[in-house]
């Protein structure tokens, strides 16, 4: 999902990011689905056949299945990243449903901006009080980095996928010294 907003030098831009599942994810929804039915399964056992009760039944398949849903909808995670005149917002959005927001900050306290997969070392050997993972793919690629310092959350990793627009909105409000030592004069 893509918005985006200039009116009178405002900046507004706003992206969605759709987590991809992987086989990971796959095998927890099995996982998921297998134990929803064994339960199912020995609910009938025990509340009709031991009890003669088939609402025993009724009830706990009632209640793996809405569990089973529940669980499945964790899974299915996306990301928006919203910049308004260089305030940056990164909410986690959990099956449609329920929205958390996971840091905001201002892009002038950027200290560092680059692509992960080439810094990716050196990052995972300093010290955060918070690193935020909202990437599209598990293994990170085509992300993008910016260490941050957040009201909320304190020194901060964000690691994330802009796309060129997010991006140059971005480029226009981190300090100008890091602006043109990681992109230049552009």
């Amino acid at each position: 999902m893509k918005k985006e907003c200039c009116a009178m030098g405002d900046v507004f831009v706003e992206r969605m990011i759709k987590r991809k599942m992987t086989g990971v994810d796959y095998a927890l929804v099995a996982g998921i689905l297998v134990a929803a039915l064994l339960l199912s399964v020995v609910s009938f056992v025990v509340g009709t056949l031991m009890f003669g009760n088939p609402m025993v039944t009724l009830l706990v398949t009632a209640g793996a299945i809405f569990g089973a849903y529940k669980l499945i909808g964790t899974r299915l995670l996306e990301y928006e990243y919203s910049i308004t005149n260089g305030f940056v917002a990164v909410d986690k959005i959990i099956n449609r449903s329920s929205r958390k927001r996971m840091t905001a900050f201002e892009c002038d306290t950027c200290e560092d901006i680059g692509r992960y997969p080439e810094q990716e070392e050196r990052l995972k050997q300093r010290s955060f009080d918070q690193r935020i993972f909202a990437t599209q793919y598990t293994d990170r690629r085509d992300s993008w980095y910016m260490i941050v310092q957040s009201k909320k959350t304190g020194k901060t990793l964000v690691i994330f996928n802009p796309d060129e627009e997010f991006l140059d909105a971005v480029k226009r409000f981190i300090p100008r010294p890091l602006r043109f030592e990681k992109f230049g004069r552009n």
